[in-house]
């Protein structure tokens, strides 16, 4: 099989940081390939010097065995390179067409769109790649599934060879993988190359023909995903065989319950909760789990005062208490670490230092002002103990990988010591090291005797880590799980069917 992509020493430095240093592989023509490693090692710089987003400091790249210099993404689309990115990029309040041809409209000869040609083009690819979708929709209108599609019918548009794809399952549903999936196989079995860059070992077993791995800006190695196995892989990644955080058995049936929710609804909310009462006690990793949509976050949200209860009670540490605010909840020993770190949890254009301190500014203050020693000591002392990665705790957030930003997050709230945790998928979009580090950050929360509730979609990780687990869908408590009796499929059928597992099913 040719080689239709060749990386040879390229290597590219961000200020003091080396990205990449000398990474060589290739990409064979037809096939999809992986590219794997932590945050951090290099996979997105690369991809975007593939897609002409950024430039190189040295190396060579070729395509179809010719040296190439992409300046802008537009050289490397017109060389039939596309990029599908984690983070749509497009326009909500547009329809599907105008998405698909943002910038490469079709014009009449007065200079208006001819959008009659525009539709029917966009129906062509759309038929082509069999999506059920109409041209005239409007994006905002569509399921997370369906605009990464609309991404990929952009994309193939007007570039056939090869088809770059970061992230993309990272804010979609286990069935909507699925369909992106099959999609992808469609379109690879008629020659199209695929690069496809992810965290998921699970989606590479199944989608991948080949993977590279790079660790640190550096290439490790090239393998055939058939030949190998994720804990291979996993070495490979982080240098390191990652020992599997699994919480010894935690019975905690006779201590202190330091978060009850007493029947709480929440009308004003994304989904409304109805009756919801669970119980979190001292030095316990209590799981909510359940499908996206659930309201699972609905109900993190309101024991934090970001929703309003409209029936129940909160009761913290034995106490009936009033909570408005996250400030009422910081008082009382709560805090909260949200599901979309770069809107809700960080502010990217900061630095790690005013990040982290944000929580309890008063705390560092004198007279008013704010101790900047007291600030500084306090980052690279939070930084050391979560292991931040980063060239000083002046460094921008937003120039970390993602499992750094997560640990950032985290920072902010553990200086505070809360007696109540809330983790809001607390390792979305974050490689296997820096998971297995939270994990155990977790577990030795607990043995401190913090209260955890976890919110996570990934079932592995609520197996592996939580005490009780409590089941939500539409909204509402469909049932509560002890470790010796949880199992991916009795959750799932209290998350999907709204009942207990029963004998032959």
């Amino acid at each position: 099989m040719a080689e239709i992509v060749q990386f040879d020493r390229v290597s590219k430095r961000f200020g003091g940081t080396i990205a990449l240093n000398g990474v060589s592989f290739s990409i064979r023509e037809g096939e999809v390939h992986a590219v794997i490693g932590e945050n951090g090692a290099g996979k997105s710089t690369l991809m975007k010097i593939l897609a002409g987003v950024l430039q190189k400091d040295s190396g060579k790249i070729f395509v179809g065995g010719s040296e190439t210099v992409f300046r802008l993404a537009g050289d490397a689309q017109r060389e039939g390179i596309s990029t599908v990115y984690q983070e749509p990029h497009l326009v909500p309040h547009m329809t599907v067409a105008e998405n698909v041809f943002l910038g490469r409209e079709p014009i009449k000869k007065l200079g208006w769109i001819d959008f009659n040609t525009l539709n029917a083009r966009t129906q062509e690819i759309l038929a082509q790649l069999e999506l059920a979708i109409s041209p005239t929709t409007t994006l905002a209108d569509l399921s997370s599934a369906d605009i990464q599609l609309v991404q990929i019918a952009r994309a193939i548009a007007f570039s056939t060879k090869i088809l770059i794809l970061d992230e993309p399952t990272a804010s979609i549903t286990g069935r909507e993988t699925e369909i992106l999936f099959s999609l992808l196989k469609k379109l690879n079995a008629k020659g199209l190359t695929i690069v496809y860059v992810s965290h998921r070992l699970k989606e590479i077993f199944e989608l991948c023909h080949r993977a590279t791995v790079l660790r640190d800006g550096k290439y490790v190695a090239t393998v055939d995903v058939e030949k190998t196995n994720e804990r291979e892989i996993i070495s490979m990644m982080v240098g390191r065989e990652v020992e599997e955080t699994l919480a010894v058995p935690n019975e905690k049936r006779n201590t202190a319950v330091s978060l009850e929710l007493r029947d709480i609804s929440v009308s004003e909310s994304a989904i409304p909760v109805r009756n919801v009462s669970l119980k979190v006690r001292k030095g316990e990793i209590v799981a909510l789990a359940g499908l996206v949509g659930s309201g699972r976050s609905d109900v993190a949200k309101a024991v934090f005062g970001l929703n309003r209860i409209s029936a129940g009670s909160i009761h913290v540490h034995g106490e009936r208490v009033n909570i408005k605010s996250p400030g009422d909840a910081i008082r009382r020993g709560i805090s909260f670490v949200p599901e979309d770190r770069k809107s809700e949890g960080l502010i990217p254009i900061q630095s790690i230092k005013h990040n982290i301190s944000l929580t309890g500014l008063k705390l560092l203050a004198r007279l008013g002002f704010i101790n900047g020693s007291s600030e500084t000591n306090l980052a690279r002392t939070s930084s050391a103990q979560l292991s931040i990665k980063s060239s000083s705790e002046e460094a921008e957030v937003s120039t970390l990988s993602g499992g750094n930003q997560q640990k950032v997050v985290l920072a902010k709230w553990l200086w505070l010591k809360p007696t109540i945790l809330i983790l809001d998928e607390p390792t979305r979009g974050i490689d296997v090291g820096a998971k297995s580090e939270i994990h155990s950050l977790i577990t030795n929360l607990a043995k401190n005797d913090v209260a955890v509730l976890l919110i996570s979609s990934e079932l592995p990780e609520v197996l592996r880590l939580a005490d009780r687990i409590y089941v939500m869908r539409d909204g509402t408590i469909t049932g509560e799980l002890q470790r010796s009796e949880a199992s991916q499929e009795s959750i799932m059928h209290l998350a999907a069917l709204g009942k207990q597992e029963t004998g032959g099913i």
